[in-house]
């Protein structure tokens, strides 16, 4: 420490002179905080199921869910798959109900297995194998199994971003479901011009939950995948998108699918995004940095931002993995960024 820097400390305890932490201010690259990681799918939802039965919804326990966690993350305190995304695995039984609630973090469900019904501010959707559906921010949520057999999903929501950014809120709704608004009222209002003059606060669905049906999704890909090898870093790769808007399913994350023909091994590169993968069927591995890690069918992988990856599909079928990655958020900043690896 210079003498004058040691001035500044004396004289004025809670300022430093900007030479000092210049470098902590401004990385000369993003670091390696989330750490490459891949979480055994299998056991996790082996163990879900176990817990089931023992574990009721209501109390201390809002959901019923089990969370992978980033290990470089962990020793931070943090308890994320990556540093902008939370992922868990949920579980809800026949017959159950996990209470409405509403919150500030942006949520979405990839349901992995069976079918339940979520109501988002009033308007209800079924959701089951292989769809996705979204929660707007500050929705009141709740969700039902009405059918014979467990539902089991991931979610996948931005919960560390409201966080860091003091800006997060929970409610509970106070009653365990909210009233189903029967019928599309909002778009027939809007058609016809005829609007209600009190309040429908308690059923806004303004900004409804967006659902990705599994059949429209796969088929998309079988179409993509005839016709191509789609892209040599990501495979045959879609993004879902606001059907209304053409705009990514949120503000902060976004979501896609990719699928991977059989011996296929991509390119590798690099992106600021940070990514979480669900893989929905096949086996392969992810090379990160140099570094092999094996997945299979319904392992969780975390993805480092700004190192070389790259996919390779170890089966002679296709895989198929789902993705959760932050570029809305990095691209609408201006701080997304992609690159080739350079030989």
């Amino acid at each position: 420490m210079s003498s004058a820097a040691k001035t500044v400390h004396e004289v004025l305890p809670n300022v430093v002179p900007l030479w000092e932490i210049f470098s902590t201010l401004i990385p000369a690259n993003p670091g390696k905080t989330v750490e490459p990681c891949v979480w055994d799918g299998e056991k996790i939802l082996a163990e879900l199921r176990r817990l089931a039965s023992d574990v009721k919804l209501g109390g201390d326990v809002e959901r019923r869910v089990l969370v992978p966690v980033n290990p470089g993350l962990k020793r931070l305190g943090l308890y994320t798959a990556t540093h902008t995304i939370y992922v868990g695995f949920q579980i809800v039984l026949p017959g159950e109900v996990a209470g409405a609630h509403r919150h500030t973090p942006w949520a979405s469900r990839f349901m992995i297995k069976g079918e339940a019904w979520t109501t988002v501010d009033g308007a209800e959707v079924s959701f089951k194998d292989g769809d996705f559906i979204t929660t707007p921010r500050w929705a009141i949520h709740d969700h039902v199994n009405r059918s014979s057999e467990p539902a089991v999903w991931m979610d996948a929501l931005d919960t560390p971003i409201p966080k860091f950014l003091q800006a997060s809120f929970f409610e509970d709704y106070g009653e365990e479901v909210q009233p189903v608004m029967q019928g599309d009222l909002y778009p027939r209002f809007a058609a016809t011009g005829i609007t209600p003059s009190f309040s429908l606060d308690w059923a806004k669905a303004k900004t409804p939950a967006l659902k990705f049906a599994w059949d429209d999704t796969y088929s998309t890909l079988k179409d993509l995948a005839s016709i191509s090898d789609g892209n040599p870093y990501d495979g045959v790769n879609v993004t879902l998108r606001d059907p209304r808007t053409g705009k990514e399913v949120s503000e902060t994350l976004g979501a896609d699918m990719t699928l991977l023909k059989g011996g296929m091994k991509t390119k590798p590169h690099r992106h600021t995004m940070s990514v979480v993968y669900y893989v929905v069927q096949g086996k392969g591995s992810i090379t990160v940095e140099g570094k092999a890690l094996a997945w299979k069918k319904s392992d969780v992988i975390s993805l480092t931002p700004w190192a070389y990856h790259e996919l390779v599909n170890e089966g002679p079928g296709e895989a198929i993995l789902f993705s959760i990655n932050d570029r809305p958020l990095l691209t609408s900043v201006g701080v997304y960024r992609e690159e080739p690896e350079k030989k």
